[in-house]
């Protein structure tokens, strides 16, 4: 694969992250010698709009080891197309912004029933909160089966 090629595959990844429905995309690819990894691609965004926010990544590298065992075939162009074909499978299974923001609401929420364990907070107050997270986390399996 030829560095236009890449350049080309590279920016149709942007296009296709830039089309779903997510916060602070990225797209890059690394290289470099004299380290430990020669080849990194990374695909990347932010679950909410918070700059503070978790990021989900997909991540490809080639180590340096990996490269010498490559040089003398043409299987390092085939591990590059099989990283990129990964790359658009991950962003085609980005979830919907519903499923990110019902994923982001039922995780805060155990934190908050942990928070409370570690308080003491009496079990009368937690109880609900748990049964609500339990009912949460039942209907998006519901969901998902559906589909």
């Amino acid at each position: 694969m030829d560095i236009m090629t890449l350049t080309q595959r590279i920016g149709a990844l942007r296009t296709k992250l830039d089309a779903v429905d997510v916060y602070g995309q990225s797209v890059d690819v690394a290289m470099w010698t004299g380290g430990y990894t020669v080849f990194r691609l990374e695909v990347s965004y932010r679950v909410s709009e918070s700059y503070s926010s978790d990021r989900k990544e997909f991540v490809r590298t080639l180590s340096e080891d990996e490269v010498s065992e490559l040089v003398h075939t043409d299987e390092g162009a085939d591990w590059i197309e099989q990283a990129l074909i990964d790359a658009e499978a991950w962003i085609d299974a980005i979830p919907s912004r519903e499923e990110r923001d019902h994923e982001q609401f039922t995780a805060a929420l155990g934190r908050l029933i942990d928070q409370g364990r570690d308080l003491g907070i009496e079990v009368d107050f937690l109880n609900p909160l748990t049964q609500m997270m339990e009912r949460l986390a039942t209907n998006a399996l519901e969901d998902k089966r559906r589909s």
